[in-house]
C-alpha cells in the first residue's frame, strides 16, 4: 500500500517523469525508476520490517570500549549496501545512480516505514559521501567515497557537544594544523547517531571544530573527516565514552565519542577554514527533509497497523441486529483513522515536494526557475522537518488510542513506532528551534517576499478548483491563506521577541496550509476515479481541511488580534507554585 501511495505522489501529484528529460537525470527513464523504487519495496520487507521489533528490545552494547549491535542490522546493512542503495543519490561518477531528490526521498520512505533505526546507518552514510562529494578535494573523494558507497565504510556527523546541545557557537571541539597539512582533532561529541557499531571496516566521521583564526561563534568553525581507523587501519584515537539509551529508534547505536584519547585523531580539513557550517548545512538540511520523511514514514506504518487492527477487533453491537461490528464502523474509530491518513499522506506529499524543488533548484534548465526552487526550499525545509513530526506524532497518537489496550503494549508494533516517533521532534534541530529559525532567516529575512509568493501560487491554484470536495476543501484553504498573510505582515514589522514567541504556532499554521494545498492537489490528481481509494482519499483531505487546520487557525487569530502570548510575559514566573 505504501508504495502505491508514493508512487501516485511522485507520478501523478508531483510530475517526477518530467525530470528524466533534463540532462542531470536522462541517463534514467520511468521504467528503471519503477524497478529501483519496487526493489526497495522487496527489500524492505525482507530485511528492515522483519528485524524492527528485535533490534527494539535487544539495544547495541558497550563492552570495554566497543560496541556491538544486533547481528540483524548488519545483515540489512550489507543488503541495502549491496543493492546499491548507499550510493542511489551519488553522481555518476562518483559509482552513484544519480537518481533525482524526490525519487532518492521516496526511497527514505520506503525504509523508513520498514524500520527507521537500521535504515539510519545507511543514510548518514550516504549523507556523509554526499558532503565529500560536494566539497571534499581529489583526494579526500578517491579515498573516502567508494568505500563509503559501497559500504565498507560507514558515516555519521558529529556536531553537538555535551554542553552545547543546539548551541553549535559554543563548541570546544579543536583542530590544530600540522606541518603534514592534516590537523590534530581533540575534543567530545555527543549524541552521534550511528557513532560506533562493530560491522563495517571504519567509520568515516564528520566533526565540526574549531580551528586557529577562527571566530569563537558558529560562523568560526571548520568541517574535518576524521576517521575512526586511520587509513593505515591502526587506531585513530577515536573512543567511545558511553552509549545513550533512548526512548526509541533503539537499534541505532547514539553515541558520546571522544577525540583525541591518548594522542590526537587525525583530521582532514573540508574545504576552507571555518567554513564548516556552511557545509555541514547541506548534510542537515538533508536530514531534514530525511527526518521529516520518516517520520510521515513512521506515521504511515502505525496507521497501516491500527487500521488493519480496527478492520478486525469485534467490540459493540449493531443497534438494529445486535451482531457484533468491527470497531473499523465505530464513526469516532473512523475519525480518527481518518486524521491520521490525513497527516500520513499529507506529510509525505509535503516531503517529496520539498525534495522536488532541491532537484529544481539543481537542474531546471531555467535559471529564474532554478532560483526561485531554490529559495522555495530554502524557507519550506525547516518547515517539512517541524511539521511532518509534530503532526506526525499526533498520528502516531491516535493509532495508539484506535487499539486502546493493546496500542500501548509491547505486544504490538504501534507502541514501538510512538516511542520511535517521539524522538523527531527532537532530531537535527528541535521543532521550537527550527521554528524560529523559519520565521526570522525565513520569512523576515526578505521581508516576507518569499513566503508571500508562495501563498499568491495557491491563490491562483485555488481558481482551478472543481467538484464540491474540492469547493470545500478549497474554502478553509482561502481563509487561512488570508490569515498568513496577515500574520506575516505583523510578524516582520514586530519586535524579535514577538516573532520568536509566535514562531511554533505560526509555522504549524503555515504547515497545515501547504499540506491542505497539497491535498487539494491530490484530489485533482485523482479525478475521474471512482474507486475506494479515491473516496477515501477525499475524506481524508475533508477531515484535514474541518477538524485539522482550524485548530492551527484558530491560535494564529491571536497575531492577528494583537494579542501576547502568556509565556512571552517578563514578569510572569512559571516556576511559581
Amino acid at each position: 500500500m505504501l508504495l502505491q501511495e508514493l508512487r501516485f505522489l511522485l507520478f501523478d501529484v508531483l510530475d517526477a517523469e518530467a525530470l528524466l528529460v533534463r540532462p542531470t537525470f536522462n541517463h534514467l527513464d520511468q521504467l528503471d525508476l519503477e524497478c529501483i523504487l519496487t526493489a526497495a519495496d522487496d527489500l524492505a520487507k525482507r530485511e528492515f520490517g522483519p528485524i524492527a521489533d528485535i533490534i527494539d528490545r535487544e539495544e547495541p552494547l558497550l563492552l570495554q570500549g566497543n560496541v556491538t549491535v544486533h547481528k540483524a542490522v548488519a545483515r540489512a546493512f550489507r543488503a541495502y549496501a549491496d543493492a546499491g542503495f548507499l550510493g542511489a543519490s551519488l553522481h555518476v561518477e562518483s559509482g552513484g545512480l544519480q537518481l533525482p531528490a524526490c525519487v532518492s526521498t521516496t526511497l527514505m520512505a520506503i525504509f523508513g516505514a520498514a524500520c527507521t533505526p537500521a535504515a539510519g546507518y545507511g543514510f548518514l552514510t550516504t549523507a556523509a559521501a554526499r558532503i565529500i562529494q560536494t566539497f571534499g578535494d581529489v583526494w579526500q573523494k578517491s579515498t573516502f567515497l567508494a568505500p563509503l558507497r559501497d559500504g565498507i565504510w560507514a558515516g555519521t556527523m558529529c556536531l553537538s557537544e555535551p554542553h552545547a546541545g543546539s548551541a553549535l557557537g559554543e563548541i570546544h571541539t579543536k583542530a590544530v594544523l600540522r606541518n603534514d597539512g592534516c590537523y590534530n582533532v581533540t575534543g567530545t561529541k555527543m549524541w552521534i547517531s550511528g557513532g560506533d557499531q562493530d560491522f563495517t571496516a571504519n567509520i568515516a566521521h564528520l566533526v565540526l571544530a574549531r580551528i586557529d583564526g577562527g571566530t569563537s561563534n558558529a560562523s568560526g568553525l571548520s568541517l574535518l573527516i576524521v576517521p575512526k581507523m586511520s587509513l593505515d587501519g591502526s587506531s585513530n584515537k577515536v573512543s567511545t565514552i558511553g552509549l545513550n539509551h533512548k526512548l526509541g529508534h533503539r537499534g541505532t547505536s547514539n553515541c558520546a565519542l571522544t577525540f583525541g584519547t591518548d594522542g590526537p585523531s587525525t583530521g582532514y580539513l573540508i574545504g576552507k577554514p571555518h567554513a564548516g557550517l556552511s557545509y555541514m548545512f547541506q548534510m542537515m538540511n538533508e536530514a531534514r527533509i530525511g527526518v521529516g520523511v520518516t517520520a510521515a514514514a513512521t506515521a504511515y506504518a502505525a496507521y497501516r497497523y491500527a487500521t488493519e487492527y480496527a478492520r478486525t477487533r469485534l467490540q459493540g453491537r449493531d443497534p438494529e441486529t445486535g451482531a457484533q461490528v468491527a470497531i473499523v464502523g465505530h464513526a469516532d474509530v473512523k475519525r480518527m483513522l481518518l486524521m491520521q491518513r490525513a497527516i500520513c499522506d499529507g506529510g509525505l506529499c509535503l516531503c517529496l515536494f520539498g525534495a522536488r524543488m532541491v532537484d529544481d533548484s539543481q537542474s531546471h534548465p531555467d535559471p529564474v526557475e532554478a532560483s526561485r526552487a531554490g529559495i522555495l526550499l530554502k524557507l519550506l525545509t525547516p518547515l517539512i522537518k517541524l511539521w511532518c513530526s509534530e503532526r506526525g506524532l499526533e498520528a502516531n497518537s491516535l493509532a495508539i488510542q484506535v487499539m486502546g489496550g493493546a496500542g500501548y503494549v509491547r505486544d504490538h508494533p504501534v507502541e514501538r513506532l510512538f516511542r520511535d516517533q517521539r524522538l523527531n521532534p527532537i532530531h537535527e534541530g528541535t521543532n521550537g528551534v527550527l521554528a524560529i529559525d523559519f520565521i526570522l532567516r525565513g520569512v523576515r529575512r526578505d521581508g516576507g517576499e518569499a513566503l508571500l509568493q508562495l501563498l499568491s501560487r495557491i491563490t491562483s491554484e485555488l481558481a482551478s478548483i472543481d467538484g464540491d470536495k474540492e469547493l470545500a476543501l478549497s474554502k478553509t484553504l482561502a481563509e487561512s491563506v488570508s490569515m498568513i498573510q496577515a500574520c506575516a505582515a505583523i510578524l516582520v514589522a514586530s519586535e524579535k521577541g514577538v516573532a520568536r514567541a509566535w514562531a511554533s504556532p505560526f509555522a504549524l499554521c503555515v504547515g497545515d496550509t501547504l499540506v491542505a494545498w497539497l491535498w487539494l492537489r491530490q484530489i485533482k490528481a485523482m479525478r475521474g476515479h471512482s474507486d475506494s481509494v479515491a473516496l477515501s482519499k477525499q475524506a481524508a483531505a475533508l477531515c484535514f481541511s474541518q477538524l485539522i487546520l482550524p485548530q492551527s487557525m484558530a491560535v494564529i487569530k491571536n497575531i492577528i488580534e494583537g494579542n501576547s502570548p502568556p509565556y512571552n510575559d517578563p514578569d510572569t514566573d512559571l516556576l511559581v507554585d
